[in-house]
């Protein structure tokens, strides 16, 4: 009942009290109490048991939040308390809550403190209760990330509540000099001890091997765990990778610019596909969205609704898992200082509930200087039993620079292309020209996510086309030749050549001088292969791929703590 209620009740219970007929008993007032939610309050203290603000310089503002543990960790208030007032009170539904105090950065820095301090045992909130924190310096964060035993900067480790994951306990990056820099400015990462903490970081840097997995269970802090390392090294990979011009392509099982998670853990992660890149210098290394290929591959689609894929495309496509191709790839690469590097992969379907016997034979070469492409050769053999009608092509998703919701996309005859809708003259282009004997069949730009099989299959056919998208957006896109029907034992053949350019005009002339290069090696097909008989083998090269992060999850992805 509410007091204005209440009050209109007494005073009407009152009237007629005083109204009342003198021979009558005289009514009595019900009794009535006011009931609130009970409060949470206390103060936030120092190390010495006084304010926190004594040991702060310069004073500043606490932040003080309560997080509902019986709601599953969500917000349930925060309150901005300027020193040198140091109490907190806050009125709430009974439940279980944390208590968090975020300091004043200045503060939290002079006097080694974490920035953000937690109560360690959640608050029983039935009735009225005071519960003070208590902050006292932390202890620094070791560890670090380092390549072929160097630092390498710039990659971001988040910390949080591992009981409350919404919210933060630190926010650092790895240093030029080693450790971790805090991102309030602080040249080491102070966490509270006694917490209970879970990491989240992205280890698996494109042209590299990590030498020990990283654990991303929760710890106490630093009682069961005190460090968080990442250390790599140059991957196998980087020695197959196309990189005699400025576009350097790694080629996977199928996997056209295969970089993180998608190789074994012997050969490591690949380079993705970078541009431009001056030859001999080293490419970004970095997480997959370094590479200005995210996903893009082999597909082929079969009618009505057969996907097979080089690429796990779930979360693209309603598919569960459209990966056909790969476990059983074996790799073999030669190179020569006149032609090159050549790379062959040869895998199946033959581990996809979906195969329908087909083997790949996928062959790359080096582009020709000073032209930016590489050159897939790919020989699709019908090994089952019956005919099959395939329509080969290439499935990719472009982010051509780091605002990947920023791209639009064309199609020129077997030239598709992507890039950023900013400045037209100067901005980079990347793409793929398809070549066969066989007609383009599908040319397509698809937008939002989760297709169904049967609309990419209806694609790959040419059931329709989608050839441009010319608003800004993450946009992929599929082209694909055919119908091809393939008998029992026959084979078909097709190219594809990856192409870039500073420009729409630099990357239409790598493209011809790829369809060019194409064409005389069709011509001349064993002085096309003919490489130095030196080379290197690998047997179930892929056996152990994995999958990339799911396309809603590409740039800042990590959880936005509070």
């Amino acid at each position: 009942m509410t007091l204005q209620r209440w009050f209109v009740v007494a005073v009407v219970a009152s009237s007629v009290a005083a109204c009342s007929r003198p021979d009558r008993p005289v009514a009595t007032a019900p009794s009535f109490e006011v009931m609130g939610d009970p409060v949470l309050s206390g103060s936030v203290l120092g190390p010495d048991g006084g304010n926190i603000c004594n040991s702060l310089e310069g004073g500043g503002t606490l932040q003080v939040r309560v997080i509902d543990m019986g709601a599953s960790g969500s917000p349930a208030g925060v309150q901005n308390v300027t020193c040198p007032q140091n109490t907190y009170s806050f009125s709430l539904r009974p439940s279980s809550y944390l208590v968090r105090v975020r300091l004043p950065i200045p503060g939290a820095i002079a006097g080694g403190f974490p920035w953000q301090s937690y109560l360690l045992t959640p608050v029983e909130l039935a009735a009225d209760v005071t519960a003070d924190m208590t902050v006292t310096p932390g202890t620094a964060l070791g560890g670090g990330v380092t390549v072929d035993g160097q630092p390498l900067e710039g990659i971001i480790l988040s910390l949080v509540h591992a009981d409350a994951p919404l919210f933060g306990v630190s926010i650092s990056t790895s240093a030029a000099a080693g450790g971790w820099d805090e991102v309030i400015g602080r040249p080491q990462t102070i966490v509270q001890n006694g917490l209970r903490v879970t990491p989240a970081i992205l280890c698996d840097f494109l042209g590299t091997r990590l030498l020990t997995a990283v654990s991303y269970e929760p710890f106490v802090f630093p009682y069961e765990k005190s460090a968080i390392s990442c250390d790599a090294v140059a991957s196998a990979a980087r020695e197959f990778s196309h990189d005699r011009t400025r576009l350097v392509v790694t080629p996977g099982v199928g996997d056209v610019g295969a970089g993180q998670l998608a190789f074994s853990p012997e050969l490591g992660n690949g380079w993705g596909v970078q541009f431009p890149v001056t030859p001999g210098e080293q490419p970004r290394i970095g997480d997959i969205t370094v590479s200005q290929l995210f996903v893009g591959g082999l597909i082929i689609g079969i009618r009505p609704n057969r996907i097979l894929s080089a690429n796990e495309l779930n979360g693209y496509i309603q598919c569960g898992n459209c990966r056909a191709f790969g476990p059983d790839g074996r790799l073999h690469f030669t190179s020569s200082p006149q032609f090159g590097k050549k790379v062959t992969w040869q895998y199946s379907d033959a581990s996809s509930s979906e195969g329908v016997g087909l083997k790949v034979v996928q062959k790359s070469y080096d582009g020709v200087p000073p032209a930016d492409y590489v050159l897939f050769r790919f020989t699709i053999t019908n090994g089952g039993a019956a005919p099959v009608t395939i329509y080969p092509g290439f499935f990719a998703d472009w982010d051509i620079d780091d605002d990947f919701q920023g791209d639009i996309g064309a199609t020129e005859g077997r030239l598709m292309y992507m890039k950023n809708f900013g400045d037209f003259e100067s901005n980079v282009a990347a793409g793929s020209l398809i070549i066969s004997d066989a007609p383009v069949a599908g040319t397509a730009f698809f937008t939002d996510f989760g297709q169904t099989k049967d609309e990419i299959v209806a694609a790959l056919a040419g059931d329709f086309t989608n050839p441009s998208a010319d608003e800004p957006g993450d946009h992929r896109y599929v082209q694909s030749i055919g119908p091809i029907t393939l008998a029992r034992g026959a084979a078909t053949q097709f190219w594809l050549a990856i192409v870039a350019g500073e420009s729409l005009d630099q990357l239409r002339s790598n493209a011809a001088a790829a369809a060019a290069d194409v064409a005389a090696r069709r011509a001349q097909p064993d002085a096309a292969d003919a490489v130095s008989s030196a080379g290197r083998v690998w047997s179930g090269g892929n056996s152990n791929a994995r999958s990339v992060s799911s396309p809603a999850c590409k740039k800042g992805c990590a959880t936005v703590t509070q």
